[in-house]
């Protein structure tokens, strides 16, 4: 007898035999159970997930001589008959190969006839988003006034290509891409039943290879039957698919987070020197990163030592950036012929990524810094002023964001240089430590300019509402509260009515009453504190008409620019000659201030 390859020898027979496709198998044994049947099925997924088996057990079971619950026998007459594809009542169509509507109206002329031998006529047509748009047409009359004797089971992987008329009269099931874990079970147990000796590492990059599809598995297991001959082994299967240990993976993030570019270089040229599947292994890559990623911040059992070694030596950030980095590579690589050029750059744009990210944390101090006296100081006011918002940050003149981070990474023992404090005479600057100044760029903060920038900070927050609504209310950031939100019709509809030390009224068009919920009211108290540091109390009237609200304001900041450019036109000298002279006319509504 001809070998048969392990797709077909394995493939499901049953509903119970199906990998993967739980929910799917529970509707359509429901719906065999009640009686409650569809005359149009859709499946969809992507390619050997199992969308044609399904079509053909549902074929056997709606036909099936003796049934065993909702399950087709597999020995009768009509199940041997579909399974070797012979069985008159089930007509499968390939609609890649048989687009036209002539193809499609052949057959539905006959699908009028009642079955020979079943109970249904069957018509599975495989990837049916290729279909003409005149094909689907001609099957569409069929479909709105179905006969009872016929069953259409329709399978694409492609859905949003089927035309939404047709969808609307199929019932649908999504089939699922089958997880790593399935695929490897499932191919193991084929193995055992073939006596085959096989590595579980083996099976495991057959079935991440396989992305979810049962048949692509079965397929690369076949070529790696034919490939390894008395045992399927972890670096035959490698060798096979082009991919690289785990090693590799291992060295080159190594080399990147160490900075070591000569060494990820050489790893780099000797792979593509090897033949290496780049694309596979910027994919492993890929995963390997996604691994460390989940190590950092939500760790699992499970998880590999070499990964979670690597979690503890690269920050959750750079991570990220080097995933990212890794997918756009991906993107590259499936366009592109020449690979090798496009992952070497990937993988240098992540070491220069982490070179920069490191030069920035770090200030370099040499001639001009502080002494532990100065550091005691400013730790001391820094230390008394705990109540002031983060944000007021030390203004320096090179660096804004930096010199919070001077305190924690300064050590006193290698300061060679003071500052004085504001109770020293202020310091002369030789002509040496002005040159290391405009060189370097150093930073020069004294304990009295931190002082002054906290009393400053202080002044800034302590200011108290005023009662300029208007300044208040222009102050906001509107992209935050856009007009059509609660809040945001609320302040640009609203004027003062009069406040305290601890309560504001304010009266609103009435036309906004909606608009005020115990949640924008919230939100105007806090915006409140955030902008004068003190507590109040909102109170709300309600009123036809307003006179000082912002959009009202606004709207005479407008009339009234406008009424200007009018009579600067008016009287414009030119303008006049022309009235005058050739008379000329201004175009009304055409004049527009210049903002």
């Amino acid at each position: 007898m001809a070998h048969t390859v392990l797709a077909r020898k394995w493939r499901p027979k049953k509903f119970v035999d199906l990998i993967g496709q739980q929910n799917t198998v529970t509707i359509l044994k429901n719906i065999l159970t009640t009686n409650r049947l569809h005359h149009a099925y859709l499946l969809t997924g992507t390619r050997g997930v199992g969308k044609t088996t399904i079509a053909r057990i549902i074929a056997k079971a709606l036909n099936c001589l003796t049934p065993e619950n909702n399950e087709p026998c597999g020995k009768c007459e009509n199940c041997l008959q579909i399974d070797s594809g012979r069985y008159v009542d089930v007509i499968e169509i390939d609609a890649a190969s048989n687009t036209g509507v002539d193809n499609i109206r052949e057959v539905l002329e006959n699908a009028q006839y009642a079955p020979t031998s079943g109970k249904y006529k069957i018509y599975i047509i495989d990837e049916v988003h290729m279909l003409s748009k005149s094909a689907f047409n001609a099957m569409l009359k069929t479909l709105e006034e179905p006969l009872e004797h016929i069953v259409f089971i329709l399978a694409t992987t492609d859905p949003q290509k089927v035309p939404i008329t047709i969808l609307s009269r199929c019932l649908q099931l999504k089939l699922r891409n089958l997880a790593a874990s399935e695929i490897e079970e499932h191919l193991a147990w084929v193995l055992d039943q073939e006596k085959i000796n096989y590595q579980k590492q083996a099976l495991t990059i057959l079935a991440n290879a396989a992305n979810g599809s049962m048949r692509d598995a079965l397929s690369l297991t076949d070529q790696a039957i034919a490939f390894s001959g008395e045992i399927i082994a972890e670096a035959t299967v490698q060798q096979m698919l082009g991919i690289s240990d785990d090693g590799v993976v291992i060295k080159i993030l190594q080399s990147i987070i160490n900075h070591d570019s000569v060494n990820l270089l050489a790893i780099c040229e000797k792979l593509n020197n090897d033949g290496a599947n780049l694309e596979n292994l910027m994919q492993q890559l890929n995963y390997a990163l996604f691994q460390i990623g989940i190590a950092q911040l939500a760790p699992v059992p499970g998880l590999k030592p070499e990964y979670l070694e690597l979690a503890q030596q690269v920050s959750v950030q750079d991570c990220q950036l080097f995933f990212e980095i890794s997918n756009l590579a991906n993107e590259q690589l499936k366009k592109i012929n020449n690979k090798y050029p496009s992952f070497t750059m990937s993988l240098m744009r992540m070491l220069a990524f982490t070179i920069g990210s490191k030069e920035e944390k770090q200030i370099i101090v040499s001639n001009s810094n502080f002494n532990s006296s100065v550091i005691n100081t400013i730790q001391e006011d820094v230390k008394n002023r705990e109540e002031l918002d983060q944000s007021y940050t030390v203004e320096s003149p090179h660096l804004e964001n930096e010199n919070t981070s001077i305190l924690e990474m300064v050590e006193p023992e290698s300061l060679n240089q003071t500052i004085e404090t504001k109770d020293s005479p202020p310091w002369k600057a030789t002509e040496e430590d002005q040159t290391n100044l405009d060189i370097e760029a150093d930073i020069v903060v004294t304990a009295e300019s931190i002082e002054t920038n906290f009393e400053l900070a202080i002044e800034k927050k302590a200011e108290k509402f005023d009662g300029d609504w208007i300044k208040f209310t222009n102050s906001i950031d509107y992209n935050k509260y856009p007009i059509h939100t609660g809040i945001g019709m609320i302040l640009k509809n609203s004027q003062l009515e009069k406040f305290s030390e601890s309560t504001i009224t304010i009266s609103i068009d009435n036309k906004f009453r909606e608009a005020v919920t115990h949640e924008c009211v919230d939100t105007l108290e806090k915006l409140l504190f955030e902008c004068y540091n003190s507590e109040y109390d909102i109170d709300f009237n309600f009123s036809e008409v307003l006179d000082s609200s912002l959009n009202i304001h606004k709207e005479n900041i407008i009339r009234e620019k406008q009424q200007l450019a009018e009579e600067a036109i008016k009287n414009d000298p030119i303008i006049q000659d022309l009235i005058n002279n050739f008379s000329a006319k201004i175009i009304p509504n055409s004049i527009k201030p210049i903002d």
